[in-house]
């Protein structure tokens, strides 16, 4: 079986799509596909099998990129009109060129939706591509499946994200954690770890207050540059939170280090949207309609907190990388209650689980967990367990099935 992943993407990055990426065409190759990605030329020079932690057992090239109009869109056409024979088309979010050509040609074409087609254009192409009796639409949650079945009266296939073990192979104990990151990157205090993107809606200035007074260090692991790192690290001196460490980003490969070296695990998404006048508000997203439909005039002030860098409300549905990854890690969690997560964390069995947006909550959970060592210690385990169980191989495999 041959698989073709083409992406208008260029590696490496630090968006965590491109970790996807990377890691399911290295469990697609592993479970027994002839893989090939195609992407945009590099943005470094750094290797990307080495920078991303996988292994090099798939092809990957990177054709000369056009600077035409629509240079995407020929990228992918390109991309598609090179391959022969009996092949797999597999594209995510919005690259649906590349996957409607295959199929045009006889070719077999996936597309992995993250969100909703936000033109008229990609819900066309989509549309297409789902219904097509070669083509098959992959979501990453239940939600998103409903959503999908619901608005779009489109079926699709389920494949939550997952984790590659081998990269958190050999485990590493605190101790051993710390002492090769050295005591200057950690330090000696209990450390309560978050490492992802820093930007609004991740609920890192809930997490700044809630920390700022508990015997402990957070450990920020994250930030695309020194500014971005500079201007969180004011926002949490201006919120009391003199315990935070700001390390940077750092590559895929080095993060298990982080998660080893860490007490707790963070993941406090927020679940705020917003009101017509720009307010945030905890509101359902189900009801936010209702507030837009009564309004005059829509306001979206910069200051508005959003879910994703690009703007988009990802809460209902969404199926976080590192997610799985803290629960390789085999520490204890500490996330919110949003109901995408409990499709995965149950609250006193692999994580314990805190109200969005709520610094009390939160405080008490931290606070719970570095007390008792014995709970830390079942939470943990049962963290890695369901880590077992969540891999990218299992999803590669579910995927290919599907794809036939």
């Amino acid at each position: 079986m041959r698989l073709t992943y083409i992406t208008t993407g260029s590696f490496p990055t630090s968006k965590a799509s491109s970790i996807q990426v990377m890691q399911m065409c290295a469990a697609f190759a592993e479970a027994g596909a002839m893989v090939k990605l195609v992407a945009r030329p590099l943005e470094s020079s750094n290797n990307v099998f080495d920078y991303y932690g996988v292994s090099r057992n798939f092809l990957f090239e990177t054709p000369h990129w056009l600077n035409v109009p629509r240079a995407a869109d020929v990228f992918q056409m390109r991309a598609a009109w090179r391959e022969r024979g009996d092949w797999i088309c597999y594209a995510r979010g919005r690259d649906l060129v590349a996957p409607f050509v295959a199929l045009l040609r006889g070719a077999r074409a996936c597309v992995e939706a993250h969100g909703r087609p936000l033109t008229a254009r990609e819900k066309l192409m989509l549309t297409w591509i789902a219904r097509h009796p070669r083509g098959r639409l992959i979501v990453i949650s239940p939600p998103l499946q409903e959503i999908y079945r619901r608005e779009f009266n489109l079926e699709s296939f389920v494949a939550s994200d997952g984790v590659d073990l081998k990269r958190f192979e050999p485990r590493l104990s605190k101790e051993e954690a710390r002492e090769k990151l050295g005591v200057g990157q950690i330090g000696k205090l209990p450390t309560i770890a978050y490492v992802g993107g820093l930007y609004e809606g991740r609920g890192l200035e809930i997490l700044f207050k809630a920390v700022a007074a508990l015997p402990a260090q957070l450990l920020i692991v994250g930030g695309r540059d020194a500014d971005e790192v500079a201007a969180w690290r004011e926002k949490a001196k201006a919120l009391g939170a003199g315990n935070v460490r700001f390390v940077g980003y750092q590559s895929p490969a080095r993060v298990p280090l982080y998660l080893f070296a860490a007490d707790i695990l963070a993941m406090p998404y927020s679940a705020r949207t917003l009101t017509p006048s720009g307010e945030e508000t905890t509101q359902s997203p189900a009801r936010v309609p209702l507030y837009l439909f009564a309004a005059d005039i829509l306001a979206m002030p910069y200051s508005a907190r959003t879910l994703t860098p690009s703007g988009e409300e990802t809460t209902q549905w969404m199926s976080p990388l590192k997610l799985y990854e803290y629960l390789a890690a085999g520490r204890s969690i500490v996330a919110s209650d949003l109901p995408a997560l409990r499709y995965v964390l149950t609250h006193g069995e692999n994580a314990l689980l805190a109200a969005p947006d709520d610094e009390g909550a939160l405080r008490d959970s931290f606070d719970q967990l570095l007390k008792d060592e014995s709970l830390r210690e079942r939470l943990a385990a049962n963290a890695r367990a369901t880590a077992e169980r969540s891999t990218w191989l299992t999803r590669a495999k579910k995927i290919l099935e599907c794809a036939n």
